[in-house]
């Protein structure tokens, strides 16, 4: 069964089931209700054959007249008429044509707890467990006390289940209401369905269609809260699914291309030997050491590769120990020096009191490795390194490598930690573009960040924050 039957279904069932509790409750509410009109109109009939028998009593009409009108109104109304004595047994009855019950010789009705004459009325169950209900005249002093036994009650009563036909009154515009309302409610029910519906059918077309490969798919947010959070998630979800495509082309693509330079060359020069191009010791000297770097320049990348998809799928294991951030820095100010030295570049460092920081030295180290190894790369000789450690808040400590390079294009600042992508092209063989994105990846698993600010002519700055354990007082380094 669809979503949308079982919607539209669920909505009629509710409808049905709060119309059938409101039905049921009015039968309850007005159950009583029925009864007293019930028992209000035998006291209506009941009174004009009282006035019948006080004129009989009085001899202005003749009893056995009075009677008859009786019985063809039991006839005509279907009402039991009773005229009973002191002693509640029945003198005379007058019962319907079509009546399926037969009075007993006494009835024992309710009475109310007085000895005044009054009207009463009331339910009464018969021997055979008919239900009825009643209206009593008293005719008490009506009649002479010469032919005894006298009428002393005259009791009119109609089967319980026939006063409930009262209810047909009641019941037919009670049910043109629920009718009415249960056709509005189903059309509003269907309407309701169909807000709900129809944008979740949008998304599973549109996610039909990126299962199929169509990763250009959008669908308008629309309908209730949810159906609209439902669709902004599908938004977001099928842009980052276009955009992990696009991003698994792109690897394809930048891995078959580092691949493919020293995968040539190792060709060409390993031709070179077979086929006899290269003669002589020093050129074939020369063939394998081009080859023997080019498969190391391989090896390198390949491992790159997977370190750097292992730290992006989350499945390389981060040790969690205290790290000491000074001794870390100076430590590779003390690894860089002598490089810095080589290329007339001046390296230094200004490092203020840091916490401790919880993570894997050794990842941490690869990262700040990388940030000088680039700054000392891209700085021409004369130019200046800083390592500079400050603690401008309590919750982290941040970690900036800035250089006097020619910096970057404010265009190319946002690839700058993309995989495979070199600010300076002309760095050839230099590396092969990784460095900067599995250092990211270790930030982010240590909790931290990473950002690059650049200007160009004056060089460029990445800024390293992360998450500290507790506030210690190392001493200042500077250097």
């Amino acid at each position: 069964m669809s979503l949308r039957m079982r919607l539209i279904l669920s909505y009629v069932l509710i409808i049905v089931l709060c119309l059938g509790i409101v039905a049921a409750s009015l039968v309850v509410l007005l159950g009583d209700q029925i009864n007293r009109l019930a028992m209000a109109r035998l006291a209506d009939t009941a009174l004009p054959i009282y006035v019948q028998f006080r004129a009989a009593a009085r001899g202005q009409v003749p009893l056995n007249q009075a009677w008859t009108n009786l019985q063809e109104m039991s006839q005509e109304t279907g009402t039991y008429i009773f005229l009973l004595d002191a002693e509640d047994t029945v003198l005379k009855q007058a019962v319907p044509k079509d009546n399926s019950w037969t009075p007993p010789s006494k009835l024992e009705i309710p009475k109310p707890p007085t000895d005044r004459p009054t009207p009463y009325r009331g339910t009464y169950t018969a021997p055979d467990g008919e239900r009825f209900i009643f209206v009593a005249q008293p005719l008490a002093g009506l009649f002479r006390p010469t032919n005894p036994p006298n009428p002393e009650t005259l009791v009119l009563a109609v089967p319980r289940s026939q006063a409930l036909a009262i209810w047909a009154d009641f019941a037919k515009p009670f049910l043109w209401a629920g009718l009415v309302a249960l056709a509005v409610s189903i059309l509003i029910a269907v309407v309701l369905a169909r807000s709900v519906y129809v944008p979740i059918r949008r998304v599973t077309n549109a996610a039909e269609e990126i299962a199929r490969g169509n990763y250009e798919q959008q669908v308008p947010v629309d309908g209730p809260k949810e159906v609209k959070g439902l669709a902004k998630s599908f938004n977001q979800m099928s842009k980052q699914v276009k955009h992990s495509q696009q991003m698994l082309r792109d690897f394809v693509a930048d891995v078959s291309h580092e691949l493919r330079s020293p995968l040539t060359s190792i060709k060409g020069f390993a031709q070179a030997i077979v086929d006899g191009t290269a003669k002589g010791k020093e050129a074939q000297l020369k063939a394998a050491t081009v080859i023997e770097d080019e498969s190391k320049r391989m090896m390198k990348l390949v491992e790159e590769l997977l370190e750097f998809s292992r730290l992006e799928s989350g499945q390389v294991t981060m040790v969690k120990e205290p790290v000491d951030l000074k001794e870390l820095l100076q430590q590779c100010h003390e690894i860089f020096s002598m490089h810095a030295e080589e290329k007339d570049i001046k390296l230094k460092t200004d490092i203020e009191p840091l916490p401790p920081v919880i993570g894997d030295i050794d990842r941490l180290e690869q990262v700040f490795s990388n940030l000088l190894d680039n700054a000392l790369k891209h700085t021409p000789a004369g130019g200046d390194v800083s390592i500079i450690a400050r603690h401008p808040n309590p919750n982290f400590a941040e970690i900036s490598i800035t250089d006097t390079g020619p910096g970057i294009p404010a265009e190319q600042m946002r690839h700058v930690f993309e995989r495979f992508y070199r600010a300076d092209p002309s760095a050839g063989k230099a590396g092969a573009g990784l460095g900067l994105a599995i250092a990211r990846q270790i930030v982010l698993a240590h909790g931290g960040d990473i950002m690059a600010k650049s200007t160009l002519g004056k060089g460029t700055e990445f800024v390293v924050r992360l998450p500290v354990q507790s506030t210690v007082s190392p001493q200042t380094s500077r250097s």
